[in-house]
């Protein structure tokens, strides 16, 4: 490459960097001053970043329209990014470091767009006071502050968090000295790991499109926001299923299973990769069913070494049901559910909703099986993927970090109208629910999002991007044994 061209490059790479890190702290000064959720108290004031108080109706919006400034911006400078090649991200280093410039002030603000790391932290101190977090809440802590901290329709509810979950939540509470605050330090530094694993497993997946893969992992708005930002476990999560990709990858089926087995001890849709993994052999070796029933008994004995991490390691099973507490109005279960009132007029809204959701979940059921049965004709990644992806959308409730579980198992490998499918999931997750804004103004932000993300990527442009075949070259590029770039 000629030193001028390299020169353009840079400058390119620098101007998106440096407009990705304003529009990061807006997000960080908006959302700081919207302040916690409604009857919660902050565990601290972030440096003078972190209201106090939480947004009441009638008050101002201009905090909320900073913090929705942010967003947009992020995501109208990252679909250029990720859509194509570009000047500014031709090789991985410049992705990195626009990622590393974006994501700055989300490392160094205070958690945004959920208080659910709070539900961590307090988790982990119930586990240190020799309480059991799947059969007490927050609440059990008393008046410590917290459990102040936690989002009062969670704080009496049992963690439906899997052991290793729970394990992390207290060892962070501990490497924290034991202060809350501590805790939801160690939980981001965590965070931030999480995604540099996700990104450098990405990247190793993707063989000869490793900036693509990279552009829709460490740099995708929705992982910054929701794994460095907000530290939900969809960092641990993924950062475990992309390892056990990796392995399978690379031939080391028993690493695999482990690293799956983990992933499903964060949280339970995660089976769907364990069984993905013991369904999908090597059509070569003979009899294949032997390396499945010893892949399922590798399963089995991580699942209960796994479960022994922390006492009462099998509780959290009953719980299960706990985000389920919760309503996501535009959830399919829930439209389901809003479906049927014209039919069965007397049914209240309980039954409706249950309803809705079991159809849902039978629906998701159904999809999981037939691409487990099937997973030898696709690759792994596509399957697990895939599959999560059903898991998620048809889930009794929906937030914009369940998409990323099948999101970033497929990033490596998605192309054509599925990588543009994808862009646009994670554009308009991105943006839905502000908080900080009145309901009506939220609800028309999160559409004018769907909009700007649909044009922004369904153009002419993608039309023919996504018509080009590409399976059977795309197979071959990725195929076991062939040495990753």
């Amino acid at each position: 490459m000629q030193p001028s061209r390299i020169v353009s490059d840079t400058r390119v790479t620098l101007v998106y960097a440096l407009a990705g890190l304003t529009a990061s702290t807006l997000v960080v000064l908006g959302g700081g001053r919207i302040g916690p959720v409604r009857s919660a108290t902050a565990l601290t004031s972030w440096f003078g970043v972190l209201s106090r108080d939480s947004y009441q109706p009638g008050d101002s919006s201009v905090p909320g329209l900073l913090l929705v400034a942010g967003l947009f911006g992020l995501v109208l400078l990252w679909v250029p990014l990720v859509r194509r090649a570009h000047p500014a991200t031709h090789t991985e280093h410049q992705v990195w470091a626009i990622a590393g410039a974006w994501s700055l002030p989300l490392v160094l603000g205070p958690p945004l767009l959920s208080s659910d790391v709070y539900t961590y932290v307090a988790q982990g101190m119930l586990v240190g006071r020799g309480l059991d977090p799947y059969s007490v809440g927050p609440s059990a802590l008393g008046a410590a502050p917290a459990a102040a901290a936690v989002d009062p329709t969670w704080r009496s509810v049992p963690s439906p968090y899997g052991p290793l979950a729970t394990w992390t939540q207290h060892f962070a509470v501990v490497v924290g000295g034991g202060t809350p605050l501590g805790g939801v330090i160690v939980l981001r530094i965590v965070a931030v790991a999480c995604v540099v694993a996700i990104g450098l497993s990405a990247a190793a997946l993707a063989g000869s499109h490793r900036i693509p893969a990279l552009t829709l992992t460490i740099l995708n708005p929705l992982v910054l926001l929701q794994i460095i930002s907000a530290e939900h476990l969809e960092g641990i999560l993924c950062a475990l299923l992309l390892g056990a990709l990796v392995a399978k990858r690379h031939g080391n089926r028993t690493l695999a299973v482990v690293l799956a087995c983990a992933a499903a001890a964060v949280k339970a849709p995660a089976v769907v990769a364990v069984a993905a993994i013991v369904a999908r052999q090597r059509p070569q070796r003979a009899p294949a069913w032997r390396d499945g029933l010893r892949d399922g008994g590798v399963a089995v004995l991580a699942a209960v070494g796994l479960t022994m991490l922390v006492p009462h390691g099998w509780g959290w099973i009953p719980a299960l049901n706990t985000p389920a507490l919760g309503y996501t109005p535009a959830a399919p279960a829930s439209l389901v559910g809003d479906l049927f009132k014209p039919i069965v007029r007397p049914a209240s809204f309980d039954d409706l909703s249950m309803a809705g959701r079991t159809a849902a979940l039978l629906a998701a059921g159904l999809i999981v099986a037939y691409l487990t049965a099937t997973a030898q004709r696709r690759l792994l990644e596509m399957t697990v993927g895939l599959g999560l992806l059903a898991v998620a959308v048809l889930s009794p409730v929906i937030y914009p970090w369940y998409v990323l579980w099948g999101v970033l198992c497929l990033a490596p490998v998605a192309r054509g109208r599925l990588r543009e499918a994808l862009i646009v999931v994670c554009a308009s997750a991105s943006v839905l629910a502000a908080p900080g804004l009145p309901r009506l103004t939220a609800d028309l932000v999160g559409l004018g999002a769907v909009a700007v993300a649909l044009a922004a990527t369904v153009g002419p442009r993608a039309l023919l991007d996504s018509t080009r075949p590409m399976p059977r070259r795309l197979a071959a590029s990725v195929r076991p044994g062939r040495p990753l770039s």
